[in-house]
């Protein structure tokens, strides 16, 4: 950052930058060449388009995030329990262990991976980010073109004389009236407009016909297709990180079952679940035995148990006062609730690679759990998120 504001400042640096812009200005010069079209190409070159591109890419990630929305997978995405369901859902009709473990430990690495395949998915399908560029190209250079037709008038609504000087005051009202959407850049304005000749009239037929060229330009470009992954990445506003706050909040996992909080959005006091998990699928064992934890969070924060971690420092702290360690969770002591059939299925099928995954023994399942089939437990997971048949 620090090499790029020395740079970007460098007297030399700018100097060679724009070397073949000023070679021109000065070819033009001495040979008294009328250089107005060149004068409006250079300016929509090197001002416009950039802030042009950087409007679409401003607006792009918004409007990907509405594709989706509204998109082949909208049902999905339709509510935080429906997308929820889905997730899980999925899971378990794969039947994949690894991915359970990805899904419990990486939890929103596992959901945005997820989002962006249906971004992806909703992006390349005839062309839709292309036809999302061209949108808001339209959208900004009918703005331009406003701006421009306005800035060549003033006050009074009388245009501005046809003279050299008229051009500044043009390209200070059109300053004005585009800064709530684009930005451009004074320094390329001063090259662009180095030793222009022309005079204000002419510059401006000029320049709408540069910026009819530089659309049919970039139409073209976006027609033809590119690597979406990568387009999605540099964009400032992140689709898969808009939609995962969307339908799945904060993020925030249970430090000890590593089920994620329920809360909406990212500004509430604390984090919170419904539901709670088997404490072994996030890794936790019992200290004399070395097995996994079947029992749930809700539960031990009701018992007299004890629990250490990295957070304590290693040291035994009550369940009971687990919110001098994490005060940011909410876990409502209730020794009634218990574990959703789903996880159950999942502890039981899974609780060898589970045991391995963690260096620890398999969990002391209750019997009952091992009758749960596949199908009660994607009955458990619709009791869970409310879902109806």
């Amino acid at each position: 950052m620090h090499r790029h504001f020395l740079s970007a400042r460098d007297p030399k640096i700018q100097l060679e930058k724009y070397r073949p812009q000023y070679l021109l200005d000065f070819i033009d010069l001495y040979k008294k060449v009328d250089h107005c079209q060149r004068k409006a190409d250079a300016f929509v070159t090197l001002c416009i388009k950039p802030a042009v591109e950087e409007y679409i890419s401003r607006h792009l990630g918004t409007n990907i995030v509405d594709k989706v929305l509204s998109g082949r997978h909208s049902a999905e995405y339709s509510s935080r329990n429906f997308f929820q369901y889905n997730i899980q859902k999925e899971l378990l009709q794969k039947e994949d262990f690894q991915s359970f473990v990805k899904f419990i430990c990486k939890y929103e690495i596992c959901v945005k991976d997820l989002i962006f395949q249906h971004i992806l998915e909703e992006m390349s399908e005839d062309n839709t980010l292309g036809k999302l560029k061209s949108q808001n190209l339209k959208v900004i250079v009918n703005k331009i073109k406003d701006a421009t037709e306005r800035a060549s008038k003033g006050e009074d609504g009388v245009l501005l004389p046809d003279n050299k000087e008229s051009i500044t005051e043009l390209i200070k009202n059109m300053h004005r009236h585009l800064t709530k959407d684009i930005s451009l850049s004074e320094e390329a304005e001063k090259t662009a407009l180095f030793q222009i000749q022309s005079t204000c009239h002419p510059f401006k037929e000029s320049l709408i016909r540069s910026l009819s060229e530089m659309n049919e330009q970039l139409e073209e470009e976006f027609s033809k297709s590119e690597n979406i992954t990568e387009t999605v990445n540099k964009l400032p506003t992140k689709p898969q990180d808009e939609l995962f706050s969307q339908v799945c909040g904060c993020g925030q996992q249970c430090p000890f079952c590593e089920v994620p909080c329920e809360a909406g959005g990212k500004e509430h006091e604390k984090h919170h679940a419904a539901v709670h998990r088997p404490k072994g699928l996030g890794g936790y064992r019992k200290v004399d035995s070395k097995k996994l934890s079947e029992t749930l969070c809700t539960t031990d924060v009701n018992s007299e148990r004890k629990f250490r971690c990295a957070a304590t420092n290693g040291e035994w702290q009550p369940y009971k006062e687990f919110a001098k360690i994490y005060p940011d969770w909410l876990i409502p002591p209730d020794y009634t609730r218990e574990a959703s059939d789903y996880w159950k299925y999942v502890l039981v099928k899974y609780n060898d690679g589970f045991a391995q995954e963690y260096n620890a023994k398999p969990a002391d399942v209750p019997e009952a759990w091992k009758s749960i089939t596949r199908e009660q437990a994607l009955n458990g997971l619709k009791e869970a998120f409310n879902i109806k048949d």
